[in-house]
């Protein structure tokens, strides 16, 4: 008998609950379950329409409009008991309501427990934060496993890789680990993996910026990672966004990559190519770029950070020409390379102020934040004005209205 005859047979309960158990079944056996998926059949084939293969899900989609129903119904059927127990009632064990169902324990693993309506409800609409509330009390209960739960959120971000909620969730799981216990290279490879699958996926790029803040070495390994992304994806501005924001936090961390070596190769190309000087040295290098700047008077870590991020962000200037050059015009292209051109002038314009040793107490005379420097052309370095003339030239009056409001203050 089909579930579709069963509606009518007003039996449907009881083949929903067959698939639920089954459904179930798999999450408390497959320990490496890691995806999930709607599969489509019209109709029903006299097989059960839960699909398990090497450790991933499927259900077929004839059936999951009655399953999210009846799970729905269930949840909200019982929230009532669940409300008793997570304020500290909890009713008699095999206790029956008046629709004949025994009321639901929350006991993590037993037959009758509401999680098992959650991962269905959840699996097939995970947009519905009373749902992953619901977890959450079961879970401050002890009435869930964290490793199962970790578990349970990637299957519905294979699914639904733009959830907002479920990465929440992840991140008030969290809470609740050790720090030395997270494997935070995990998190930026499943970030990387929901971005891989949905485009634009700002809840994807957003939990991956929680994570770079929780665990700030891994900044080290983003440039490369975000670069390899942005030559898969050229049109996805998000990632463009988030290169931006670590290059952001490398500067405010004054970080530098030993492993990059001091030769800062794309600095020297892409200040030789505007300048039309050659230079081949650091020494002439940081003359050109901050030549307020004694380099026997700065500190060696500001030093090497400020030319390590300038040459991230030479880099990504060449790099939207290529890819320009590839790919024709783009305004993910565009605004990043303007965000870049704005890191460089404003790094050289502040470079007397972030580079200068601290000597008797005292910074040198320039005390003030960056916005609150005032910029005229006459203050800037012969390479400032010359990029800012260079920008400026470019034949777009949107671009010029740009200039006149980002670059020359």
């Amino acid at each position: 008998m089909s579930l579709l005859e069963a509606v009518n047979l007003d039996d449907s309960n009881a083949f929903c609950e067959k698939i639920i158990n089954e459904i179930h079944s798999v999450f408390l056996n497959d320990t490496e379950l890691s995806g999930f998926e709607i599969i489509p059949m019209p109709s029903n084939t006299n097989k059960s329409p839960v699909i398990h293969v090497e450790h991933n899900l499927g259900l077929q989609s004839w059936c999951v409009k009655y399953i999210y129903e009846y799970s729905h119904r269930t949840i909200l059927r019982h929230k009532s008991d669940y409300q008793k127990i997570s304020g500290g009632s909890v009713p008699a064990s095999g206790a029956a309501n008046s629709s004949g169902h025994c009321s639901l324990l929350m006991t993590g693993n037993g037959s009758n427990s509401i999680v098992k309506y959650l991962n269905c409800a959840i699996l097939i609409n995970p947009d519905v934060a009373t749902f992953w509330n619901l977890r959450r009390q079961l879970f401050a209960k002890n009435r869930l496993d964290i490793t199962k739960e970790f578990q349970f959120s990637t299957v519905v971000l294979s699914k639904k890789p733009k959830s907002n909620e479920a990465f929440a969730y992840r991140r008030w799981l969290y809470l609740f680990q050790s720090y030395d216990a997270i494997d935070w290279s995990f998190e930026i490879a499943l970030c990387e993996k929901c971005a891989d699958k949905s485009t634009t996926n700002y809840h994807a790029w957003c939990h991956r910026q929680w994570v770079v803040m929780k665990a700030p070495y891994l900044l080290k390994f983003e440039i490369h990672k975000t670069e390899k992304f942005i030559r898969k994806h050229v049109h996805d501005y998000s990632c463009y966004n988030y290169r931006q924001f670590v290059l952001a936090k490398m500067q405010e961390r004054l970080h530098f990559d030993d492993d990059e070596g001091s030769h800062f190769n794309e600095l020297l190309r892409y200040v030789n190519a505007l300048v039309d000087t050659p230079m081949e040295t650091v020494e002439e290098l940081l003359r050109w770029l901050a030549p307020g700047v004694c380099k026997d008077k700065t500190v060696d870590i500001k030093l090497r950070s400020f030319l390590f991020c300038l040459n991230v962000a030479a880099n990504d200037l060449m790099m939207c020409e290529e890819l320009k050059s590839l790919h024709g015009e783009s305004q993910a292209f565009e605004n990043h390379r303007r965000y870049m051109t704005r890191f460089i002038v404003d790094r050289c314009r502040s470079a007397s102020c972030t580079l200068t040793r601290e000597m008797g107490g005292q910074m040198s005379s320039c005390t003030q934040p960056m916005n609150k420097i005032t910029k005229l052309d006459e203050q800037d370095s012969l390479f400032v004005q010359t990029m800012i003339q260079n920008e400026k030239n470019r034949e777009h009056p949107q671009h010029q209205k740009w200039c006149e409001l980002f670059l020359e203050g």
